[in-house]
């Protein structure tokens, strides 16, 4: 189902709409960057507001995605070995730290 809404939004998307998304995900991954650099715990503030702006620029741009579902996503960051390597390759540790400022959030949404 995922899949089906984000092929639907996708296919209408404008040259600028793919410029505005490629810019959107690397702020919000960007965040998650800055927040490991600086040595915060997955668990702080920064952290978990990152997770949050990464967790609405997929819902926005691509499916409906819930805290829930974005802890499962995130999971998928360290067993996957395709997404390891495009966190890894930003910044060495950063698919777990993603993945747990992401649990973080979701268990500060409530959500298990």
């Amino acid at each position: 189902e995922a899949w089906q809404q984000s092929a639907s939004r996708t296919t209408r998307y404008t040259t600028a709409d793919w410029e505005q998304l490629r810019a959107a995900g690397e702020a919000a991954t960007g965040a998650l960057v800055r927040a490991k650099a600086a040595g915060l715990p997955a668990t702080s503030t920064e952290a978990m507001d990152a997770a949050e702006a990464h967790r609405a620029h997929i819902e926005r741009w691509f499916y409906d995605l819930d805290h829930g579902f974005h802890r499962g996503l995130a999971d998928m960051y360290v067993a996957d070995p395709r997404f390891t390597k495009t966190y890894e390759d930003l910044e060495p540790g950063l698919a777990a730290y993603a993945r747990d400022a992401i649990h973080a959030n979701a268990d500060r949404h409530g959500k298990a």
